[in-house]
């Protein structure tokens, strides 16, 4: 798996960009993804395809409609020949007005990243004809560019991710999350969490793991932290931890020995970790015998 980041280039004037693209079947790549600077909402306008985002795969049709923030990995693969979308991908701080306190309020949406929060909003939604409405007539300024079309492609964004809020505080008017939802956020994390504890003693990487998870490096270390109540390199240490306290107990080698074979690779901070973590060491040999 190999997560890239994407290098389009928004207007440095005014950061909006809307296109029309045909996505092609002969162009999958499973196997590669990528992620942005900007915020993206993506309309399906004809074509199915499988979206993969932060683990989660999305069927979508035309007519849905899916969201993306600024450190979502995503990739797709379209399952039939070809499929249309209109993306339009814009700056946050197209919408943000540092003056106004509910600057953020705007982009909740992008952002909010719950467990429970689904980038897919189906075209059976009440408010997807709407929105798709709203970006075409984003594209028509963008291509007329009439007199004070940034202001109202500004107010045409704003209008959308108004839309975007009403749907989420609908579809999750609850913030606790339920065993369910907890159990739905550990499958997420199986494939990566199945990792870890079969490579542990090797010198695995938050980024290898987050790959596996299909996302980036700095959403993987929290929503790891969220679901799991510890961080990456917390667990990944009493993984090795506990299997040295194993060995201490079933043989008699030098603490440096067990210490590598358990995927410690600098003895000072292996002493530093064993005693924040475990308490004084068991008195035995230093070096390797």
């Amino acid at each position: 798996m190999e997560i890239c980041k994407d290098h389009t280039r928004l207007p440095e004037d005014f950061p909006v960009l809307i296109r029309k693209l045909t996505l092609l079947e002969q162009d999958n790549d499973p196997e590669r993804f990528h992620y942005h600077d900007f915020c993206e909402i993506t309309c399906v306008l004809s074509g199915f395809a499988d979206y993969f985002i932060n683990g989660t795969k999305y069927e979508v049709e035309p007519g849905d409609i899916i969201i993306f923030n600024q450190v979502e990995p995503h990739g797709w693969t379209v399952t039939e020949r070809s499929m249309d979308v209109l993306v339009l991908t814009f700056a946050p701080e197209v919408v943000s007005d540092p003056s106004a306190s509910s600057e953020n309020e705007y982009l909740k949406p992008f952002f909010y990243l719950g467990s429970h929060f689904r980038n897919l909003i189906s075209s059976t939604d009440e408010r997807t004809g709407e929105i798709r409405g709203i970006m075409d007539e984003i594209a028509k300024e963008a291509r007329c560019k009439e007199k004070g079309y940034e202001g109202m492609i500004r107010a045409d964004i704003m209008r959308i991710l108004t839309l975007l809020i009403r749907h989420y505080e609908n579809e999750n008017p609850e913030p606790d999350i339920s065993l369910n939802e907890k159990k739905r956020s550990m499958k997420r994390l199986e494939q990566a969490i199945y990792y870890i504890n079969s490579h542990y003693t090797d010198a695995v990487t938050l980024e290898e793991v987050a790959a596996l998870a299909y996302m980036s490096p700095n959403y993987f270390s929290s929503y790891f932290k969220n679901v799991t109540n510890r961080g990456f390199s917390e667990y990944l240490t009493m993984l090795r931890l506990n299997r040295v306290q194993e060995l201490f107990l079933t043989t008699d080698r030098s603490v440096s020995s067990i210490a590598m074979e358990c995927g410690f690779r600098n003895m000072s901070n292996f002493y530093r970790l064993y005693k924040k973590h475990i308490g004084p060491l068991p008195g035995r040999k230093s070096r390797n015998s």
